[in-house]
């Protein structure tokens, strides 16, 4: 059994011992204040240490925070900008989730995998981006929404 550790907000410090234990990590980020005096080596640059080490990166939300995991592509964004890989931000959103859970045919893109692929407008890892199309299984998907539905009632152009 692998382990997967959860926040790792000071993993810098363990990296040794998640070596060791060829341990993932799933990481938010922006966890860079101390929540307490058990994290007053919190630091923006977490993510790159770990991935400079060899440690396996899972972006999501800490805590219970799933109805912000729309915030995955920001935290992996503000990663690259302290020092994280860009590619390696984009593996830790798609291929190292779908590898550390088990899931292996999905989170790249090659034969014989699950045809699940999103195509930006521009880099995904800008807050800005947004996804023009969508493919499911190979079927394209709608990217109407409510927010499109208003964004478009409400133009002024």
């Amino acid at each position: 059994m692998k382990p997967v550790i959860a926040g790792a907000v000071e993993g810098w410090k363990v990296i040794d011992a998640l070596k060791a234990a060829d341990a993932a990590v799933a990481i938010d980020p922006l966890q860079n204040l101390p929540g307490s005096f058990d994290q007053l080596g919190a630091t923006l640059d977490n993510a790159a240490r770990l991935h400079a080490a060899g440690i396996t990166l899972v972006i999501t939300q800490s805590g219970d925070a799933s109805h912000n995991a729309r915030k995955n592509r920001q935290s992996a964004g503000n990663a690259v900008a302290h020092g994280l890989p860009w590619e390696a931000a984009l593996a830790a959103l798609t291929a190292n989730p779908a590898r550390v859970f088990g899931v292996n045919d999905r989170g790249r893109i090659a034969v014989g995998l699950r045809a699940d692929l999103v195509l930006w407008n521009a880099d995904p890892l800008e807050v800005s981006s947004y996804a023009e199309r969508v493919f499911i299984e190979g079927r394209e998907q709608s990217t109407r929404s409510r927010q499109t539905e208003l964004r478009d009632r409400y133009r002024l152009d």
